[in-house]
């Protein structure tokens, strides 16, 4: 199987411990599906230890002259990376270029006209204008289908939920399964490192492994989603939400005009390498 999810458990004593001994790895794919642009996939390996952690992202544009043109004026298509070492310090750098940078805090930030080293892509799919009509919340419905599917060596349930409002609507389908221990550690382990770093309860929250697509109120670009979900009766999807995919048709058109998608592809846990938490001695500091 070419996508598997390996899982190796430690148990120590009466339960289940980790050590410095012990890294998680996690590879997730997503797509983001935009008229003009095209697709927009991002591979991303996250490495995960004891108050470190270490993300690998490559991007790559479907369409060819976006992608043309993207390569020209960035490098979009680099493979570049996030890594926060044992002081809490935040470094990025480029696996191209061998090139790394420091991270500046808010109050060490770059002065106006200063060149910014950092490359991303944020996903937003809804609109966070409370006063536009678009944003007028209708409805919501959630169905739990009754064939079970494999999805990367585990046999999953599929959720889809609808969320309409008044100028379009979100279908979000979502493929759980009932427990993931290694999961569970890996989103400890990255908690801790956010909360070090004193990101609010609310981003805490949205950046859960496992939470889904359908209760991220960021992506979604809605708000107050679990009131939503609490008022209408809506049931919460049981266990660990592995795969999502959600689209966004706007009234009076059956067909997708944004779409968005993301899956856990591996799991594992391994032995700790000291190596994936720190910068290679031949790139060079950028200052």
């Amino acid at each position: 199987m070419i996508n598997r999810i390996i899982i190796r458990i430690y148990f120590f004593s009466l339960g289940f411990c980790f050590t410095q001994d012990i890294q998680v790895k996690m590879l997730t794919k997503s797509y983001f599906d935009v008229p003009v642009i095209g697709k927009i996939y991002l591979s991303q390996t996250t490495y995960l230890s004891n108050n470190r952690k270490n993300t690998i992202e490559k991007t790559d544009i479907e369409t060819r002259f976006f992608g043309f043109i993207a390569g020209l004026v960035s490098d979009i298509k680099d493979t570049t990376g996030t890594l926060i070492d044992s002081k809490g310090q935040e470094w990025e750098y480029n696996i191209n270029d061998k090139e790394y940078w420091k991270v500046l805090k808010e109050k060490e930030q770059t002065p106006e006209g200063g060149e910014e080293k950092s490359k991303k892509i944020e996903y937003t799919i809804g609109s966070d204008d409370e006063s536009s009509n678009e944003n007028k919340f209708i409805s919501v419905s959630r169905v739990g289908h009754e064939q079970m599917e494999n999805i990367h060596g585990f046999r999953t349930k599929k959720w889809t939920t609808t969320l309409e409002f008044s100028e379009f609507k979100f279908i979000i389908d979502e493929w759980s399964v009932k427990e993931l221990s290694l999961l569970r550690l890996a989103d400890s382990l990255n908690r801790e490192i956010l909360i070090s770093k004193g990101v609010s309860d609310t981003l805490i929250a949205i950046s859960r492994y496992g939470s889904g697509l359908s209760n991220n109120e960021m992506i979604l670009g809605a708000t107050r989603l679990d009131s939503i979900y609490q008022v209408h009766g809506i049931p919460s999807i049981p266990g660990e939400i592995i795969k999502g995919n959600m689209k966004k048709v706007e009234k009076g058109d059956d067909d997708s005009n944004m779409s968005f998608g993301i899956e856990m592809v591996e799991l594992y846990a391994e032995s700790y390498d000291r190596k994936r938490f720190v910068i290679p001695d031949d790139y060079d500091f950028i200052d």
